[in-house]
């Protein structure tokens, strides 16, 4: 190996640490980049952004005819009057599906309603007030342990 081939090896094995720092970095920032979208989409869950949650148990009872739910809704305060305009809004919006009242709650972000399928996709639509639906399930009191 000559003087001027030798001078050559070493630059580009220079060459090539060089370009392997840089893309141990970029793999670095990828992954840092990666880490940012993830914790995003958390904060944005958190927030409110994502579709409503809708219990497996729902959606399989609305395909047999109706169902008794408790349908959480995405209030900023807990102030009475924002919760009670948006179980309006709610209502509003279910008009015209098989959608019945069952209670409103007055304090907390709540509706217990009666639905059908239809009623059920107009749910799904309310992404902005809508956070989840969940079976409305009535445990009836044990008797035994109420005697204690």
């Amino acid at each position: 190996m000559n003087r001027f081939s030798a001078v050559a090896h070493v630059a580009g094995l220079a060459g090539a640490l060089s370009t392997a720092r840089r893309l141990g970095a970029l793999t670095l920032a990828a992954r840092v980049g990666v880490l940012l979208v993830a914790l995003t989409s958390t904060c944005s869950a958190a927030s409110g952004a994502d579709d409503p949650v809708i219990d497996p148990d729902v959606r399989a009872a609305v395909r047999i005819g109706t169902v008794r739910v408790l349908v959480d809704l995405r209030v900023s305060s807990g102030d009475p009057s924002a919760i009670g305009s948006l179980q309006d809004e709610a209502l509003r919006r279910l008009a015209g599906t098989g959608a019945q009242v069952a209670r409103r709650f007055s304090t907390t972000p709540l509706l217990a309603l009666v639905i059908d399928a239809s009623a059920l996709a107009r749910l799904e639509a309310m992404p902005d007030i809508v956070a989840r639906v969940r079976a409305d399930r009535i445990v009836p009191l044990d008797e035994d342990r109420s005697r204690r």
